[in-house]
């Protein structure tokens, strides 16, 4: 009898054991993807991600093209600006060692374009004080609930001949800080 509960006391340890490891392996990894764009991806600005080294990326999917904006609002707002492509486009944000805290596609687009504005708290309640209340908004604003992390754009590559035009696409897209209204 001792020795099935020492069995069993010993399956639990080792299975808590095991699933606290699983929860923390992200948090002590130093190659994951932040890493890698920490390296490779200026602040505050667009940068298209090689189809060479996007297959060295931990689950890349091919039929993508990916560009990436690592954005720093220290010095205000980034506004990030993609044409449309003819396939579908997204841009998602993330935290490092957080996740994905937001996402719009190009269903969102005016105009042409997609265009967001991504801001602090305070620099969004700024932004927003000097709208006029009978005119539009015509950009998509979001909340960042930290100052630092990554703007990802995908543009699906719906077959080879037409990873050309996503990519050209990717680099008209714009990613840059911009001042607070006064």
């Amino acid at each position: 009898m001792t020795i099935l509960l020492h069995a069993a006391l010993f399956m639990i340890v080792a299975g808590i054991t095991h699933i606290a490891a699983i929860f923390a392996l992200p948090h002590f990894a130093r190659s994951d993807i932040f890493s890698r764009l920490d390296e490779e991806a200026p602040v505050n600005a667009m940068a298209l991600v090689d189809r060479r080294a996007l297959m060295s990326w931990p689950y890349a999917d091919p039929a993508m093209a990916i560009a990436v904006c690592r954005y720093d609002l220290a010095e205000g707002p980034v506004r990030i600006r993609v044409p449309l492509s003819e396939t579908f486009l997204s841009i998602t944000f993330a935290l490092p060692r957080r996740g994905i805290f937001a996402s719009v596609s190009d269903r969102a687009a005016t105009g042409g374009a997609l265009d967001v504005v991504l801001a602090t708290e305070a620099q969004l309640d700024r932004i927003t004080r000097l709208d006029e209340e009978d005119q539009a908004v015509e950009e998509i604003r979001i909340v960042a609930p930290r100052p630092a992390g990554l703007a990802i754009l995908k543009v699906i590559v719906d077959r080879p001949s037409a990873r050309e035009r996503a990519e050209a696409v990717l680099r008209r897209a714009q990613c840059g800080s911009e001042a607070l209204p006064g």
